[in-house]
């Protein structure tokens, strides 16, 4: 793995356990294994590394989020559902601890940092533009949101989906993500 990676994933990996303000590079150096002159080859500070991390992690999510979303196996209020119940694995599979590092990083640094806030806010719109990109093909009255549009429903389900996994690291339990499905996916939970 290229240093630059090795890199990426000690400051993802960093940024979950504690912050970015908690994490210090020395401590992303050694669990990394990289030297110190390669992380300013890569990066000019540890503020254009956050804004790296964040990207990368970004681009992943998005992936994940359209091979889901787009997949033409399923129904589009199946793939919808089972983009948040990947997402709810994950956040399992995380004994319900670190939550989601775009909502972790907006939290702590949008309002304080210029730069941060504008990546992640774009970050923000392109995971809303491809839950939209779903919606719009699915009957909105099915999860109680015909009263607006698809991007509106998009922004909606995202922002309460991030205030379930906030919720969700306060109480260090499924119970905010599982209310979340149950609330949106009434029909759906009712069938299975």
């Amino acid at each position: 793995m290229l240093n630059r990676e090795k890199l990426l994933d000690a400051g993802e990996h960093a940024f979950r356990e504690s912050s970015f303000s908690e994490s210090g590079i020395n401590d992303i150096l050694a669990s990394s294994g990289v030297p110190k002159g390669s992380f300013y080859h890569h990066f000019p500070s540890k503020e254009a590394f956050g804004i790296a991390v964040a990207n990368r992690y970004n681009e992943a999510q998005i992936a994940s989020a359209k091979k889901c979303l787009e997949d033409p196996s399923h129904p589009h209020i199946d793939r919808l559902r089972l983009f948040f119940e990947q997402a709810r694995e994950d956040m399992r599979n995380r004994k319900f601890q670190q939550g989601c590092l775009m909502c972790n990083l907006s939290t702590e640094l949008a309002d304080e940092r210029p730069a941060f806030q504008a990546v992640l806010d774009t970050h923000w719109r392109d995971m809303t533009a491809v839950v939209a990109e779903c919606l719009s093909k699915v009957e909105l009255s099915e999860l109680g949101l015909e009263h607006l549009t698809s991007a509106q429903a998009a922004d909606w389900l995202m922002n309460a989906w991030s205030g379930a996994l906030t919720r969700m690291k306060a109480s260090g339990n499924d119970e905010p993500l599982a209310l979340f499905m149950r609330t949106v996916f009434k029909m759906k939970e009712q069938q299975q």
